[in-house]
This record gives C-alpha cells, structure tokens and sequence, in this order.
C-alpha cells in the first residue's frame, strides 16, 4: 500500500503489548507496515515514589 511503516506506540507489559499487537495484525491485514514502539512512563521508571506524590493521573500515559 505505502512506504510508510505505522508506529504503535506501547507500554511494554504483556497487556499493553498483546493490544499493540492485535492493533498490529489487523493494519498489517489492510496492507500497512508496522513497528512497535515501547515506551516507558514516569510510573514505569519511577518504583519508589508513591504514586499520589506522582499527582495520581497521568503516571502511567
């Protein structure tokens, strides 16, 4: 179809990337190229703080 790969971008637990990948196969069935790309958000890298001192909304997007 086009040249262009479509980027996915996912958090890297196993839910959010077995999404991505679904969300992958069904435009790879209409022809596109895809990639994932995993993304890590301030919840992810951040294992000490609890989360109400992160703000609560947000940490994980």
């Amino acid at each position: 179809m086009s040249n262009k790969t479509i980027r996915i971008g996912t958090r890297d637990s196993q839910l959010a990337t077995w999404q991505a990948e679904k969300v992958a196969r069904e435009l790879e069935k209409l022809g596109h190229d895809t990639e994932l790309i995993f993304v890590k958000s301030e919840g992810d890298l951040d294992l000490t703080t609890p989360l109400t001192e992160m703000g609560g909304k947000g940490v994980f997007t």
